[in-house]
């Protein structure tokens, strides 16, 4: 029961904190979209600030999970980012609030939004990682890898944000093509 009522918790303030945005949202609307008490809420999550960061920390293992799970082993670094394109428009599909909440959230000064760039890193510095191996077998001609894997993230993420705001019916994953030859052209030329 405790497991089903903190995934009720967690989907009711991606809702809520994907409309109303962290500042504007009350624990008492996510405790009504959750259908418990708010104290259920509080027994679970101090704060909501620390119910937040627990459902950033929870979607950006998830994005991970998603996304570098499909990586073929084998497979080259032009092939690795092809996947890491597709699935993580994919990912931001199927978990369409979450992409709200991570675009709206992330870019800012205060602690939770730093925290919040904290737990992307590990995912942008597994990007950083294919762009490294292209760099090393001759695939990738680029002077900063990290700016590099930063700017995909980036680049994915706002095409997705965009499509979801303008309320386009095609799914995400069809800008896939267009965004891979963007990103492997730009990679696989020296400026």
């Amino acid at each position: 029961m405790r497991i089903a009522k903190t995934r009720a918790i967690f989907n009711a303030a991606v809702d809520v904190f994907s409309v109303r945005g962290f500042e504007k949202a009350t624990m008492d609307e996510i405790a009504a979209k959750a259908k418990v008490a708010k104290g259920t809420i509080y027994y679970h999550f101090k704060s909501k600030e620390d119910l937040f960061v627990f459902l950033v920390d929870e979607g950006t293992k998830l994005l991970g999970e998603s996304v570098l799970s499909k990586l073929p082993d084998q497979a080259s670094a032009t092939e690795q980012l092809r996947v890491i394109i597709r699935e993580q428009l994919a990912f931001f599909q199927e978990y369409r609030d979450f992409c709200i909440i991570i675009l709206r959230e992330a870019w800012g000064e205060d602690t939770r939004q730093r925290e919040f760039r904290r737990m992307l890193v590990h995912y942008v510095r597994s990007i950083q990682t294919i762009v490294e191996n292209g760099i090393a077998n001759g695939e990738f001609v680029t002077s900063d890898p990290e700016t590099s894997a930063w700017s995909i993230f980036g680049g994915i993420s706002i095409r997705a944000i965009h499509h979801i705001f303008t309320g386009s019916g095609e799914n995400l994953t069809s800008f896939s093509p267009a965004m891979e030859q963007l990103i492997i052209s730009g990679l696989s030329r020296s400026g």
